[in-house]
């Protein structure tokens, strides 16, 4: 094993997604040490080291991110107590904050073996003191893992890059799965961000309903702290929506859930995010949300603007089961995660079946690996990750080209 100033080199060599692209027989590079990060990436040719490399069998691609997923494998984003120890919480009760973290670094050594490189944990509506609590924990589970992944002690896990909150500034109308209980306006959410901002430092996604009051000065907050605001769980106008991605808004959270279905006459969100030149639109792949003949021609239609999320509910890989999702109730039957009504409340599945999905229904395999990779890092603005790149981090999804299927995960 060669060696450099920065700790062990490893090497491995076949068909690589580069830029979009499939390129044949490339070798790359990359250090061990640390969170790992990507040295050197060329055609592989006869060097000696390219003779030493590891061959590997399937299509190398960029690790996973998922920036919406409530959980998984049995690991709530909020804790083992959920939503309620957050609310007792809130009441003066013992902080939760080490059951959360627990909880956070268990969901990302799941979703690590299904190929990701990356997590934005998403909470549902909670009252504002109670998202500052967990907000906070976020930040603790962050920089807890940043420190043990220099170590070299996270190397089993997917990185959380921060916080998703999906709501509270959400229409009433279509909030889903949310508590109405719990909503408020997007006036008194910007109200609560700017009061102390210091508990909201892990924030990196808000999903908010462009058509409330207060919704431009809320998507100028964002901007300016480049926070992703993202349009969902809405009934706004094509116009409205298409307003708030012109003012800054870069994302649309699930299209066709949360919001008014698609008409010829009144298009809607669903409409305008189709028709928009840059703005960036979630869709989760697992069938059930949307039939895949449909994100089949969505994905047409969307190109390097679609966004590959799971969306995925605590209860996702253990089949069937009841769950909490905040603090609705909820259950897993086959497919279906649903409220006691039939009410959708996440997927069962992660993004590594999303990429089967597509393929499967005649989506080229580099675009549904790119809606998974390259697609949500543009989003989120970081260059470490999405891409095979020198100073990208070395976290690979070896994904079999006919099928989409996951072979394995490489990393450090």
């Amino acid at each position: 094993m060669a060696r450099s100033s920065s700790g062990a080199l490893r090497a491995i060599r076949g068909d690589a997604l580069i830029g979009g692209r499939i390129v044949e027989d490339v070798l790359i590079t990359y250090e061990t040490k640390g969170v790992g990060k990507i040295r050197a990436v060329g055609r592989a040719g006869r060097s000696a080291l390219a003779t030493r490399a590891r061959r590997v069998r399937g299509l190398i691609a960029p690790g996973f991110i998922d920036m919406h997923l409530h959980g998984a494998g049995g690991h709530d984003v909020l804790g083992a107590g959920g939503a309620e120890a957050l609310l007792v919480a809130t009441r003066g009760g013992k902080s939760p904050e080490r059951e959360i973290v627990a909880s956070l670094r268990a969901l990302a050594a799941t979703t690590a073996q299904h190929g990701y490189a990356a997590i934005v944990p998403a909470t549902v509506s909670l009252p504002i003191p109670s998202l500052r609590l967990w907000m906070r924990s976020v930040a603790v589970a962050r920089e807890e893992q940043r420190a043990d992944a220099q170590r070299g002690r996270a190397r089993g896990e997917a990185l959380i890059l921060g916080a998703h909150i999906e709501g509270p500034a959400i229409t009433p109308a279509r909030a889903g799965a949310h508590d109405l209980s719990t909503l408020v306006t997007a006036t008194a959410l910007l109200a609560a961000l700017r009061e102390r901002p210091e508990d909201w430092s892990a924030l990196r996604i808000v999903t908010h309903a462009p058509e409330l009051d207060g919704a431009d000065a809320l998507i100028d907050y964002l901007v300016a702290r480049k926070i992703v605001s993202s349009v969902g769980h809405t009934s706004a106008t094509f116009e409205r929506a298409t307003a708030a991605w012109d003012r800054g808004a870069r994302s649309t959270t699930h299209l066709c859930n949360g919001m008014d279905p698609f008409h010829h006459r009144t298009p809607g969100v669903v409409g305008a995010a189709l028709a928009h030149p840059t703005a960036h639109v979630e869709m989760i792949c697992d069938g059930v949300h949307v039939d895949l003949r449909i994100a089949k021609l969505f994905a047409g239609l969307l190109g390097s603007r679609l966004v590959m999320v799971s969306d995925a509910c605590p209860h996702a890989g253990r089949g069937d089961g009841e769950f909490m999702l905040g603090t609705m109730r909820a259950r897993v039957r086959g497919a279906r995660a649903t409220l006691a009504d039939g009410t959708l409340v996440g997927a069962v599945s992660l993004v590594d079946a999303g990429v089967a999905n597509l393929v499967g229904v005649g989506v080229p395999v580099a675009a549904a690996i790119d809606a998974a990779t390259r697609a949500p890092a543009s989003v989120l603005r970081t260059r470490e990750l999405g891409q095979i790149a020198p100073g990208a981090a070395a976290r690979f999804a070896v994904i079999d080209r006919a099928s989409g299927s996951l072979v394995e995960r490489i990393a450090p």
